[in-house]
């Protein structure tokens, strides 16, 4: 168990699991969540998930230019948004890099913790393909302390 230190409330951590597959399937009953990095600029292809995604899933991509093409006072960085692929599956996409694609540490973190938030509200897990931790290898760190620490089941995907 571990304390939260906000609420002084134990929160039992919650499990990491490794899964030879495609994040394309994600593993697991109930809601889940995939995640997916973006940034300010809108370009899309630094993201190794899009080409990924793009064989089952072309509505990822195409919410995320949305996104950039009516972004409002809410599009800075640290900020996520959702797009429901499946009926138990939805897109979470984290606005943590630069113009410059350049990921910001600190908004990874405060994308993480909405996710947490959110995956604690809705009881879902949270889905990570391994080419994204690949390509911003602070994630994983990120992950344990943000999600896993809070209760939230990661799984990890080998492409």
């Amino acid at each position: 168990m571990i304390e939260n230190k906000e609420s002084k409330v134990r929160v039992a951590p919650g499990r990491v699991k490794t899964i030879n597959g495609s994040i394309l399937a994600p593993h697991n009953a109930g809601l889940r969540f995939v995640l997916s990095v973006n940034n300010l600029a809108g370009k899309m292809d630094n993201n190794p998930l899009y080409p990924v995604f793009e064989k089952k899933w072309k509505k990822i991509k195409e919410d995320a230019r949305g996104w950039y093409a009516t972004k409002t006072g809410a599009y800075k960085l640290g900020a996520i948004n959702t797009t429901c692929v499946q009926s138990d599956v939805w897109a979470i996409h984290m606005l943590c890099q630069d113009d410059k694609q350049q990921t910001s540490p600190s908004a990874l973190q405060q994308c993480l913790k909405e996710v947490a938030k959110l995956a604690k509200t809705e009881q879902a897990t949270v889905h990570v393909s391994c080419l994204l931790t690949t390509a911003v290898p602070e994630m994983e760190g990120l992950l344990k302390s943000q999600l896993v620490d809070q209760g939230v089941n990661v799984y990890y995907y080998k492409e």
